[in-house]
Protein backbone atom coordinates (compact mmCIF):
# COMPACT_ATOMS: atom_id res chain seq x y z
CA UNK A 1 0.00 0.00 0.00
CA UNK A 2 2.44 2.45 0.77
CA UNK A 3 4.41 1.82 -2.90
CA UNK A 4 0.62 2.27 -4.51
CA UNK A 5 0.16 5.96 -1.95
CA UNK A 6 3.74 7.13 -3.82
CA UNK A 7 3.16 5.88 -6.61
CA UNK A 8 4.07 8.68 -9.97
CA UNK A 9 0.66 7.83 -11.15
CA UNK A 10 -1.01 8.61 -7.91
CA UNK A 11 0.77 12.05 -7.53
CA UNK A 12 -0.10 12.95 -11.65
CA UNK A 13 -3.68 12.18 -10.55
CA UNK A 14 -3.63 14.13 -7.50
CA UNK A 15 -1.97 16.96 -9.18
CA UNK A 16 -4.61 16.30 -11.48
CA UNK A 17 -7.28 17.11 -9.35
CA UNK A 18 -5.99 20.32 -7.69
CA UNK A 19 -5.51 21.55 -11.39
CA UNK A 20 -9.66 21.17 -11.70
CA UNK A 21 -10.13 22.50 -8.35
CA UNK A 22 -7.98 25.55 -9.15
CA UNK A 23 -9.25 25.81 -12.71
CA UNK A 24 -6.18 25.65 -13.99
CA UNK A 25 -5.86 22.69 -16.34
CA UNK A 26 -2.92 21.92 -18.25
CA UNK A 27 -4.99 20.37 -21.15
CA UNK A 28 -6.83 23.63 -21.57
CA UNK A 29 -10.53 22.60 -21.12
CA UNK A 30 -12.38 24.40 -18.43
CA UNK A 31 -14.58 20.96 -17.58
CA UNK A 32 -16.57 19.93 -14.43
CA UNK A 33 -15.13 18.21 -11.69
CA UNK A 34 -15.60 14.37 -12.59
CA UNK A 35 -13.72 11.18 -12.77
CA UNK A 36 -13.87 11.09 -16.51
CA UNK A 37 -11.65 15.03 -16.62
CA UNK A 38 -9.43 14.20 -13.89
CA UNK A 39 -8.41 11.25 -15.62
CA UNK A 40 -8.12 12.79 -18.87
CA UNK A 41 -5.91 15.57 -17.02
CA UNK A 42 -3.43 13.06 -15.41
CA UNK A 43 -2.97 10.92 -18.57
CA UNK A 44 -4.87 7.92 -17.56
CA UNK A 45 -8.13 5.96 -18.27
CA UNK A 46 -11.50 6.07 -15.97
CA UNK A 47 -10.95 2.42 -14.88
CA UNK A 48 -7.85 3.15 -13.16
CA UNK A 49 -8.90 5.51 -11.32
CA UNK A 50 -12.27 3.29 -9.95
CA UNK A 51 -10.25 0.26 -9.96
CA UNK A 52 -6.10 1.41 -8.56
CA UNK A 53 -7.40 4.06 -6.87
CA UNK A 54 -10.92 4.43 -5.49
CA UNK A 55 -10.04 7.08 -2.67
CA UNK A 56 -9.21 9.32 -5.36
CA UNK A 57 -12.33 8.83 -7.09
CA UNK A 58 -14.13 9.11 -3.86
CA UNK A 59 -12.65 12.65 -3.41
CA UNK A 60 -14.03 13.76 -7.08
CA UNK A 61 -17.29 12.83 -5.99
CA UNK A 62 -17.18 14.61 -3.33
CA UNK A 63 -15.95 17.29 -5.01
CA UNK A 64 -18.67 17.07 -7.54
CA UNK A 65 -21.40 17.20 -5.00
CA UNK A 66 -19.68 20.22 -3.23
CA UNK A 67 -19.09 22.00 -6.77
CA UNK A 68 -23.17 21.30 -7.63
CA UNK A 69 -24.38 22.33 -4.37
CA UNK A 70 -22.36 26.03 -4.22
CA UNK A 71 -23.97 26.36 -8.22
CA UNK A 72 -27.40 25.52 -6.71
CA UNK A 73 -26.72 27.47 -4.40
CA UNK A 74 -26.18 30.60 -6.11
CA UNK A 75 -29.31 30.45 -8.74
CA UNK A 76 -31.02 31.85 -6.05
CA UNK A 77 -29.22 34.82 -5.59
CA UNK A 78 -29.32 35.32 -9.73
CA UNK A 79 -33.15 34.44 -9.60
CA UNK A 80 -33.78 37.06 -7.53
CA UNK A 81 -31.72 40.03 -9.27
CA UNK A 82 -33.58 38.93 -12.21
CA UNK A 83 -36.87 39.41 -11.07
CA UNK A 84 -35.66 42.93 -10.01
CA UNK A 85 -34.89 43.59 -12.57
CA UNK A 86 -37.97 42.49 -14.28
CA UNK A 87 -40.04 44.66 -12.22
CA UNK A 88 -37.41 47.58 -12.55
CA UNK A 89 -38.14 47.09 -16.51
CA UNK A 90 -42.10 46.77 -15.81
CA UNK A 91 -42.36 49.81 -14.36
CA UNK A 92 -40.16 51.58 -16.90
CA UNK A 93 -42.27 50.39 -19.16
CA UNK A 94 -45.38 51.41 -17.66
CA UNK A 95 -43.40 54.76 -17.33
CA UNK A 96 -42.71 55.07 -21.24
CA UNK A 97 -46.59 54.06 -22.02
CA UNK A 98 -48.02 57.33 -19.92
CA UNK A 99 -45.07 59.59 -22.05
CA UNK A 100 -46.54 58.07 -25.16
CA UNK A 101 -49.75 59.02 -24.28
CA UNK A 102 -48.68 62.35 -23.21
CA UNK A 103 -46.38 62.75 -26.55
CA UNK A 104 -49.61 61.65 -28.56
CA UNK A 105 -51.67 64.07 -26.96
CA UNK A 106 -49.42 66.76 -27.52
CA UNK A 107 -48.87 65.37 -30.91
CA UNK A 108 -52.59 65.94 -31.74
CA UNK A 109 -53.15 69.36 -30.18
CA UNK A 110 -50.17 70.93 -31.99
CA UNK A 111 -51.84 69.11 -35.67
CA UNK A 112 -54.91 70.82 -34.68
CA UNK A 113 -53.13 74.27 -34.21
CA UNK A 114 -51.07 73.91 -37.33
CA UNK A 115 -54.58 73.32 -39.39
CA UNK A 116 -55.76 76.21 -37.90
CA UNK A 117 -53.04 78.35 -38.77
CA UNK A 118 -52.72 77.05 -42.25
CA UNK A 119 -56.36 78.19 -42.59
CA UNK A 120 -55.97 81.51 -41.50
CA UNK A 121 -52.77 81.55 -43.43
CA UNK A 122 -55.20 80.51 -46.46
CA UNK A 123 -57.91 83.34 -45.40
CA UNK A 124 -55.32 86.03 -45.66
CA UNK A 125 -53.72 85.46 -48.47
CA UNK A 126 -57.23 85.09 -50.66
CA UNK A 127 -57.87 88.87 -48.47
CA UNK A 128 -54.62 89.71 -50.28
CA UNK A 129 -55.63 89.04 -53.54
CA UNK A 130 -58.89 90.48 -53.52
CA UNK A 131 -57.22 93.61 -52.55
CA UNK A 132 -55.13 93.76 -55.52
Amino acid sequence: MRAEHKSPTRRRLELALRRLQLGRMQSGTNDRISIAAVAREAGVSNATIHNRYPDIAERVRALHVAASKRKTKTLPDSTDALERKLTEARKAIEQLKIDLVKSQSINLRLAKENELLNARLSCQKQDRRKQL
